[in-house]
């Protein structure tokens, strides 16, 4: 295939149809079941952490900005990406087309004179706005909730003279990348399961061991990246095996080239998937 040839393909079409699907998907994930759930995932950081920032404030618990740093990294990289976002997504990308399937309205999409990849390109595209938007305020909201004990003054401080709009920028952008990592494997899962429950536990399991993992087989997990980028590491585990670690650009690049691969597994699916409602 010439670069000629690629030139001559209609891209702007593509676009607009691509737009027009993202658009469609939206208004339906405002209207969708699906969204509920990680709706609630991206409120429970900032109901967690603005509870305990209170109780502190009340109790006068003594303050220290680094300990506060620490900690919100820990609940940010054990708890936050690990299992709010992961589920979120779950639930939202394996029902792109999963629940086209149970509502029966896919073969709507599949009729129109459309290719397949820019109906799986819009819907993916609807589902990453969505989770994005929803966990990337939930991680902005959380992260400032956690300095609250500050006061307005340490607070201020803490964004214009010190690291916190460097965190703060950092956070929301591996929250982020952690939508579009996920999001791209669970809608794969949506297009080959019928029940893709079984498969989203068993990666769950695979990411919260990633840790013990040979250096190889972490290439293949979407945390493995997003390790790299967090604005405050955390210390190694002392089950860990070593491996070496990798610079923030190989490990956005390597995170897009691998949510760039699977979407194109999805994309192939997507056009050879036939529609029998009756085996739903």
């Amino acid at each position: 295939m010439t670069p000629s040839e690629i030139a001559s393909w209609p891209w702007q079409l593509w676009r607009r149809q691509t737009a027009a699907v993202t658009r469609l998907e939206l208004r339906k994930c405002r209207r969708a079941r699906r969204i509920v759930a990680p709706l609630l995932l991206a409120l429970l950081p900032i109901l967690i952490i603005g509870a305990v920032s209170i109780v502190r404030i009340v109790i006068g618990k003594p303050t220290n900005s680094v300990k506060l740093d620490q900690g919100y990294a820990v609940f940010f990289q054990t708890f936050f990406l690990r299992f709010l976002v992961f589920f979120g997504c779950a639930v939202m990308f394996t029902g792109v087309f999963r629940g086209d399937m149970l509502e029966k309205t896919l073969h709507y999409y599949l009729l129109a004179p459309v290719r397949r990849e820019v109906i799986a390109a819009g819907k993916f595209l609807a589902a990453l706005l969505a989770t994005a938007t929803l966990f990337s305020f939930s991680a902005a909201g959380s992260f400032l909730l956690m300095r609250l004990p500050l006061g307005r003054t340490g607070l201020e401080k803490f964004l214009l003279q010190g690291p916190g709009w460097h965190y703060l920028a950092g956070y929301v952008g591996v929250t982020m990348l952690a939508c579009l990592g996920y999001g791209a494997v669970f809608i794969l899962f949506g297009a080959l399961f019928r029940n893709p429950v079984l498969p989203a536990l068993a990666l769950f399991g695979l990411e919260s061991i990633n840790f013990l993992l040979p250096g190889w087989l972490k290439m293949f997990s979407v945390v493995f990246y997003l390790q790299a980028l967090n604005p405050v590491p955390l210390p190694p585990s002392p089950f860990a095996l070593i491996t070496d670690s990798i610079s923030p650009l190989l490990a956005v690049a390597g995170l897009a080239a691998f949510a760039l691969a699977v979407l194109v597994l999805t994309a192939w699916r997507i056009r050879r998937m036939e529609i029998i409602y009756t085996a739903d």
